[in-house]
């Protein structure tokens, strides 16, 4: 896999992990508001809040769904330490980094230690999940291990991650639109670029289309702009 695809990837496993915990702390947060009783977690994000969440998640879940969520935030704990974090950001990327590797880490443990235990998550291009926030889970009895405040918390950290990363996400070029881009930046003429890349003249505006595609421009002028404002240029 390419580099720009891999980061592509990394990026929307992540962006639906923050969709799958903030759909799940929304709803936490709800049964409270229904009269459910707080419990004692006042942060959603420890391993002593998933040591006891895993049980419902456990009792509840399919074994195949839990190691998909298991492995999807594996992924988006390992794409969240990769990314460079904007100061603003560092304590909500530090609530959803550690809320996915301790719920990773909980339902990994759990699943090996029921007969026919399953092993650690591995890399995955199709996770069997979506961002719908499951109905089957009983969020009532995740609301009953946490604080109201400690759910909307989380809901809150997820929801400005994902934010960031969709933004991040926004523009992914492989590396030959890279190399292009570079050479449009650089003022080469059309022709020159043709002959550099082996294009024809008319692939050459085929692949400067796809470039204006990807980077959401029309011309020459906006993508160049474009670029440098998201940091694409050397």
């Amino acid at each position: 896999m390419s580099g720009g695809k891999a980061l592509g990837l990394a990026l929307t496993q992540l962006h639906l992990a923050c969709g799958r915990i903030a759909g799940g702390a929304r709803a936490i947060a709800e049964a409270h508001s229904f009269g459910v009783p707080e419990g004692p977690h006042d942060k959603l994000s420890t391993p002593e809040y998933h040591g006891e969440a895993v049980h419902v998640y456990g009792e509840l879940l399919p074994r195949s769904y839990q190691r998909d969520i298991a492995a999807l935030f594996h992924h988006g704990a390992d794409a969240l330490a990769d990314m460079t974090i904007p100061a603003p950001l560092a304590e909500d990327c530090v609530i959803v980094g550690d809320y996915m590797q301790h719920a990773c880490a909980a339902i990994v443990s759990w699943l090996d230690a029921r007969p026919g235990g399953q092993e650690p998550p591995e890399p995955s291009e199709a996770l069997e999940i979506d961002d719908r926030t499951p109905m089957v889970i009983r969020f009532d009895r995740l609301a009953a291990l946490c604080t109201r405040e400690g759910a909307c918390r989380l809901e809150r950290a997820a929801l400005a991650v994902q934010h960031h990363v969709g933004a991040a996400s926004a523009v992914v070029l492989d590396g030959d639109q890279q190399r292009l881009l570079q050479g449009v930046a650089a003022g080469t003429a059309i022709v020159d670029l043709a002959e550099q890349f082996g294009y024809s003249r008319s692939s050459i505006y085929r692949e400067l289309s796809k470039l204006w595609r990807a980077l959401g421009v029309s011309d020459r002028a906006h993508a160049i702009r474009k670029a440098a404002e998201e940091g694409l240029l050397d």
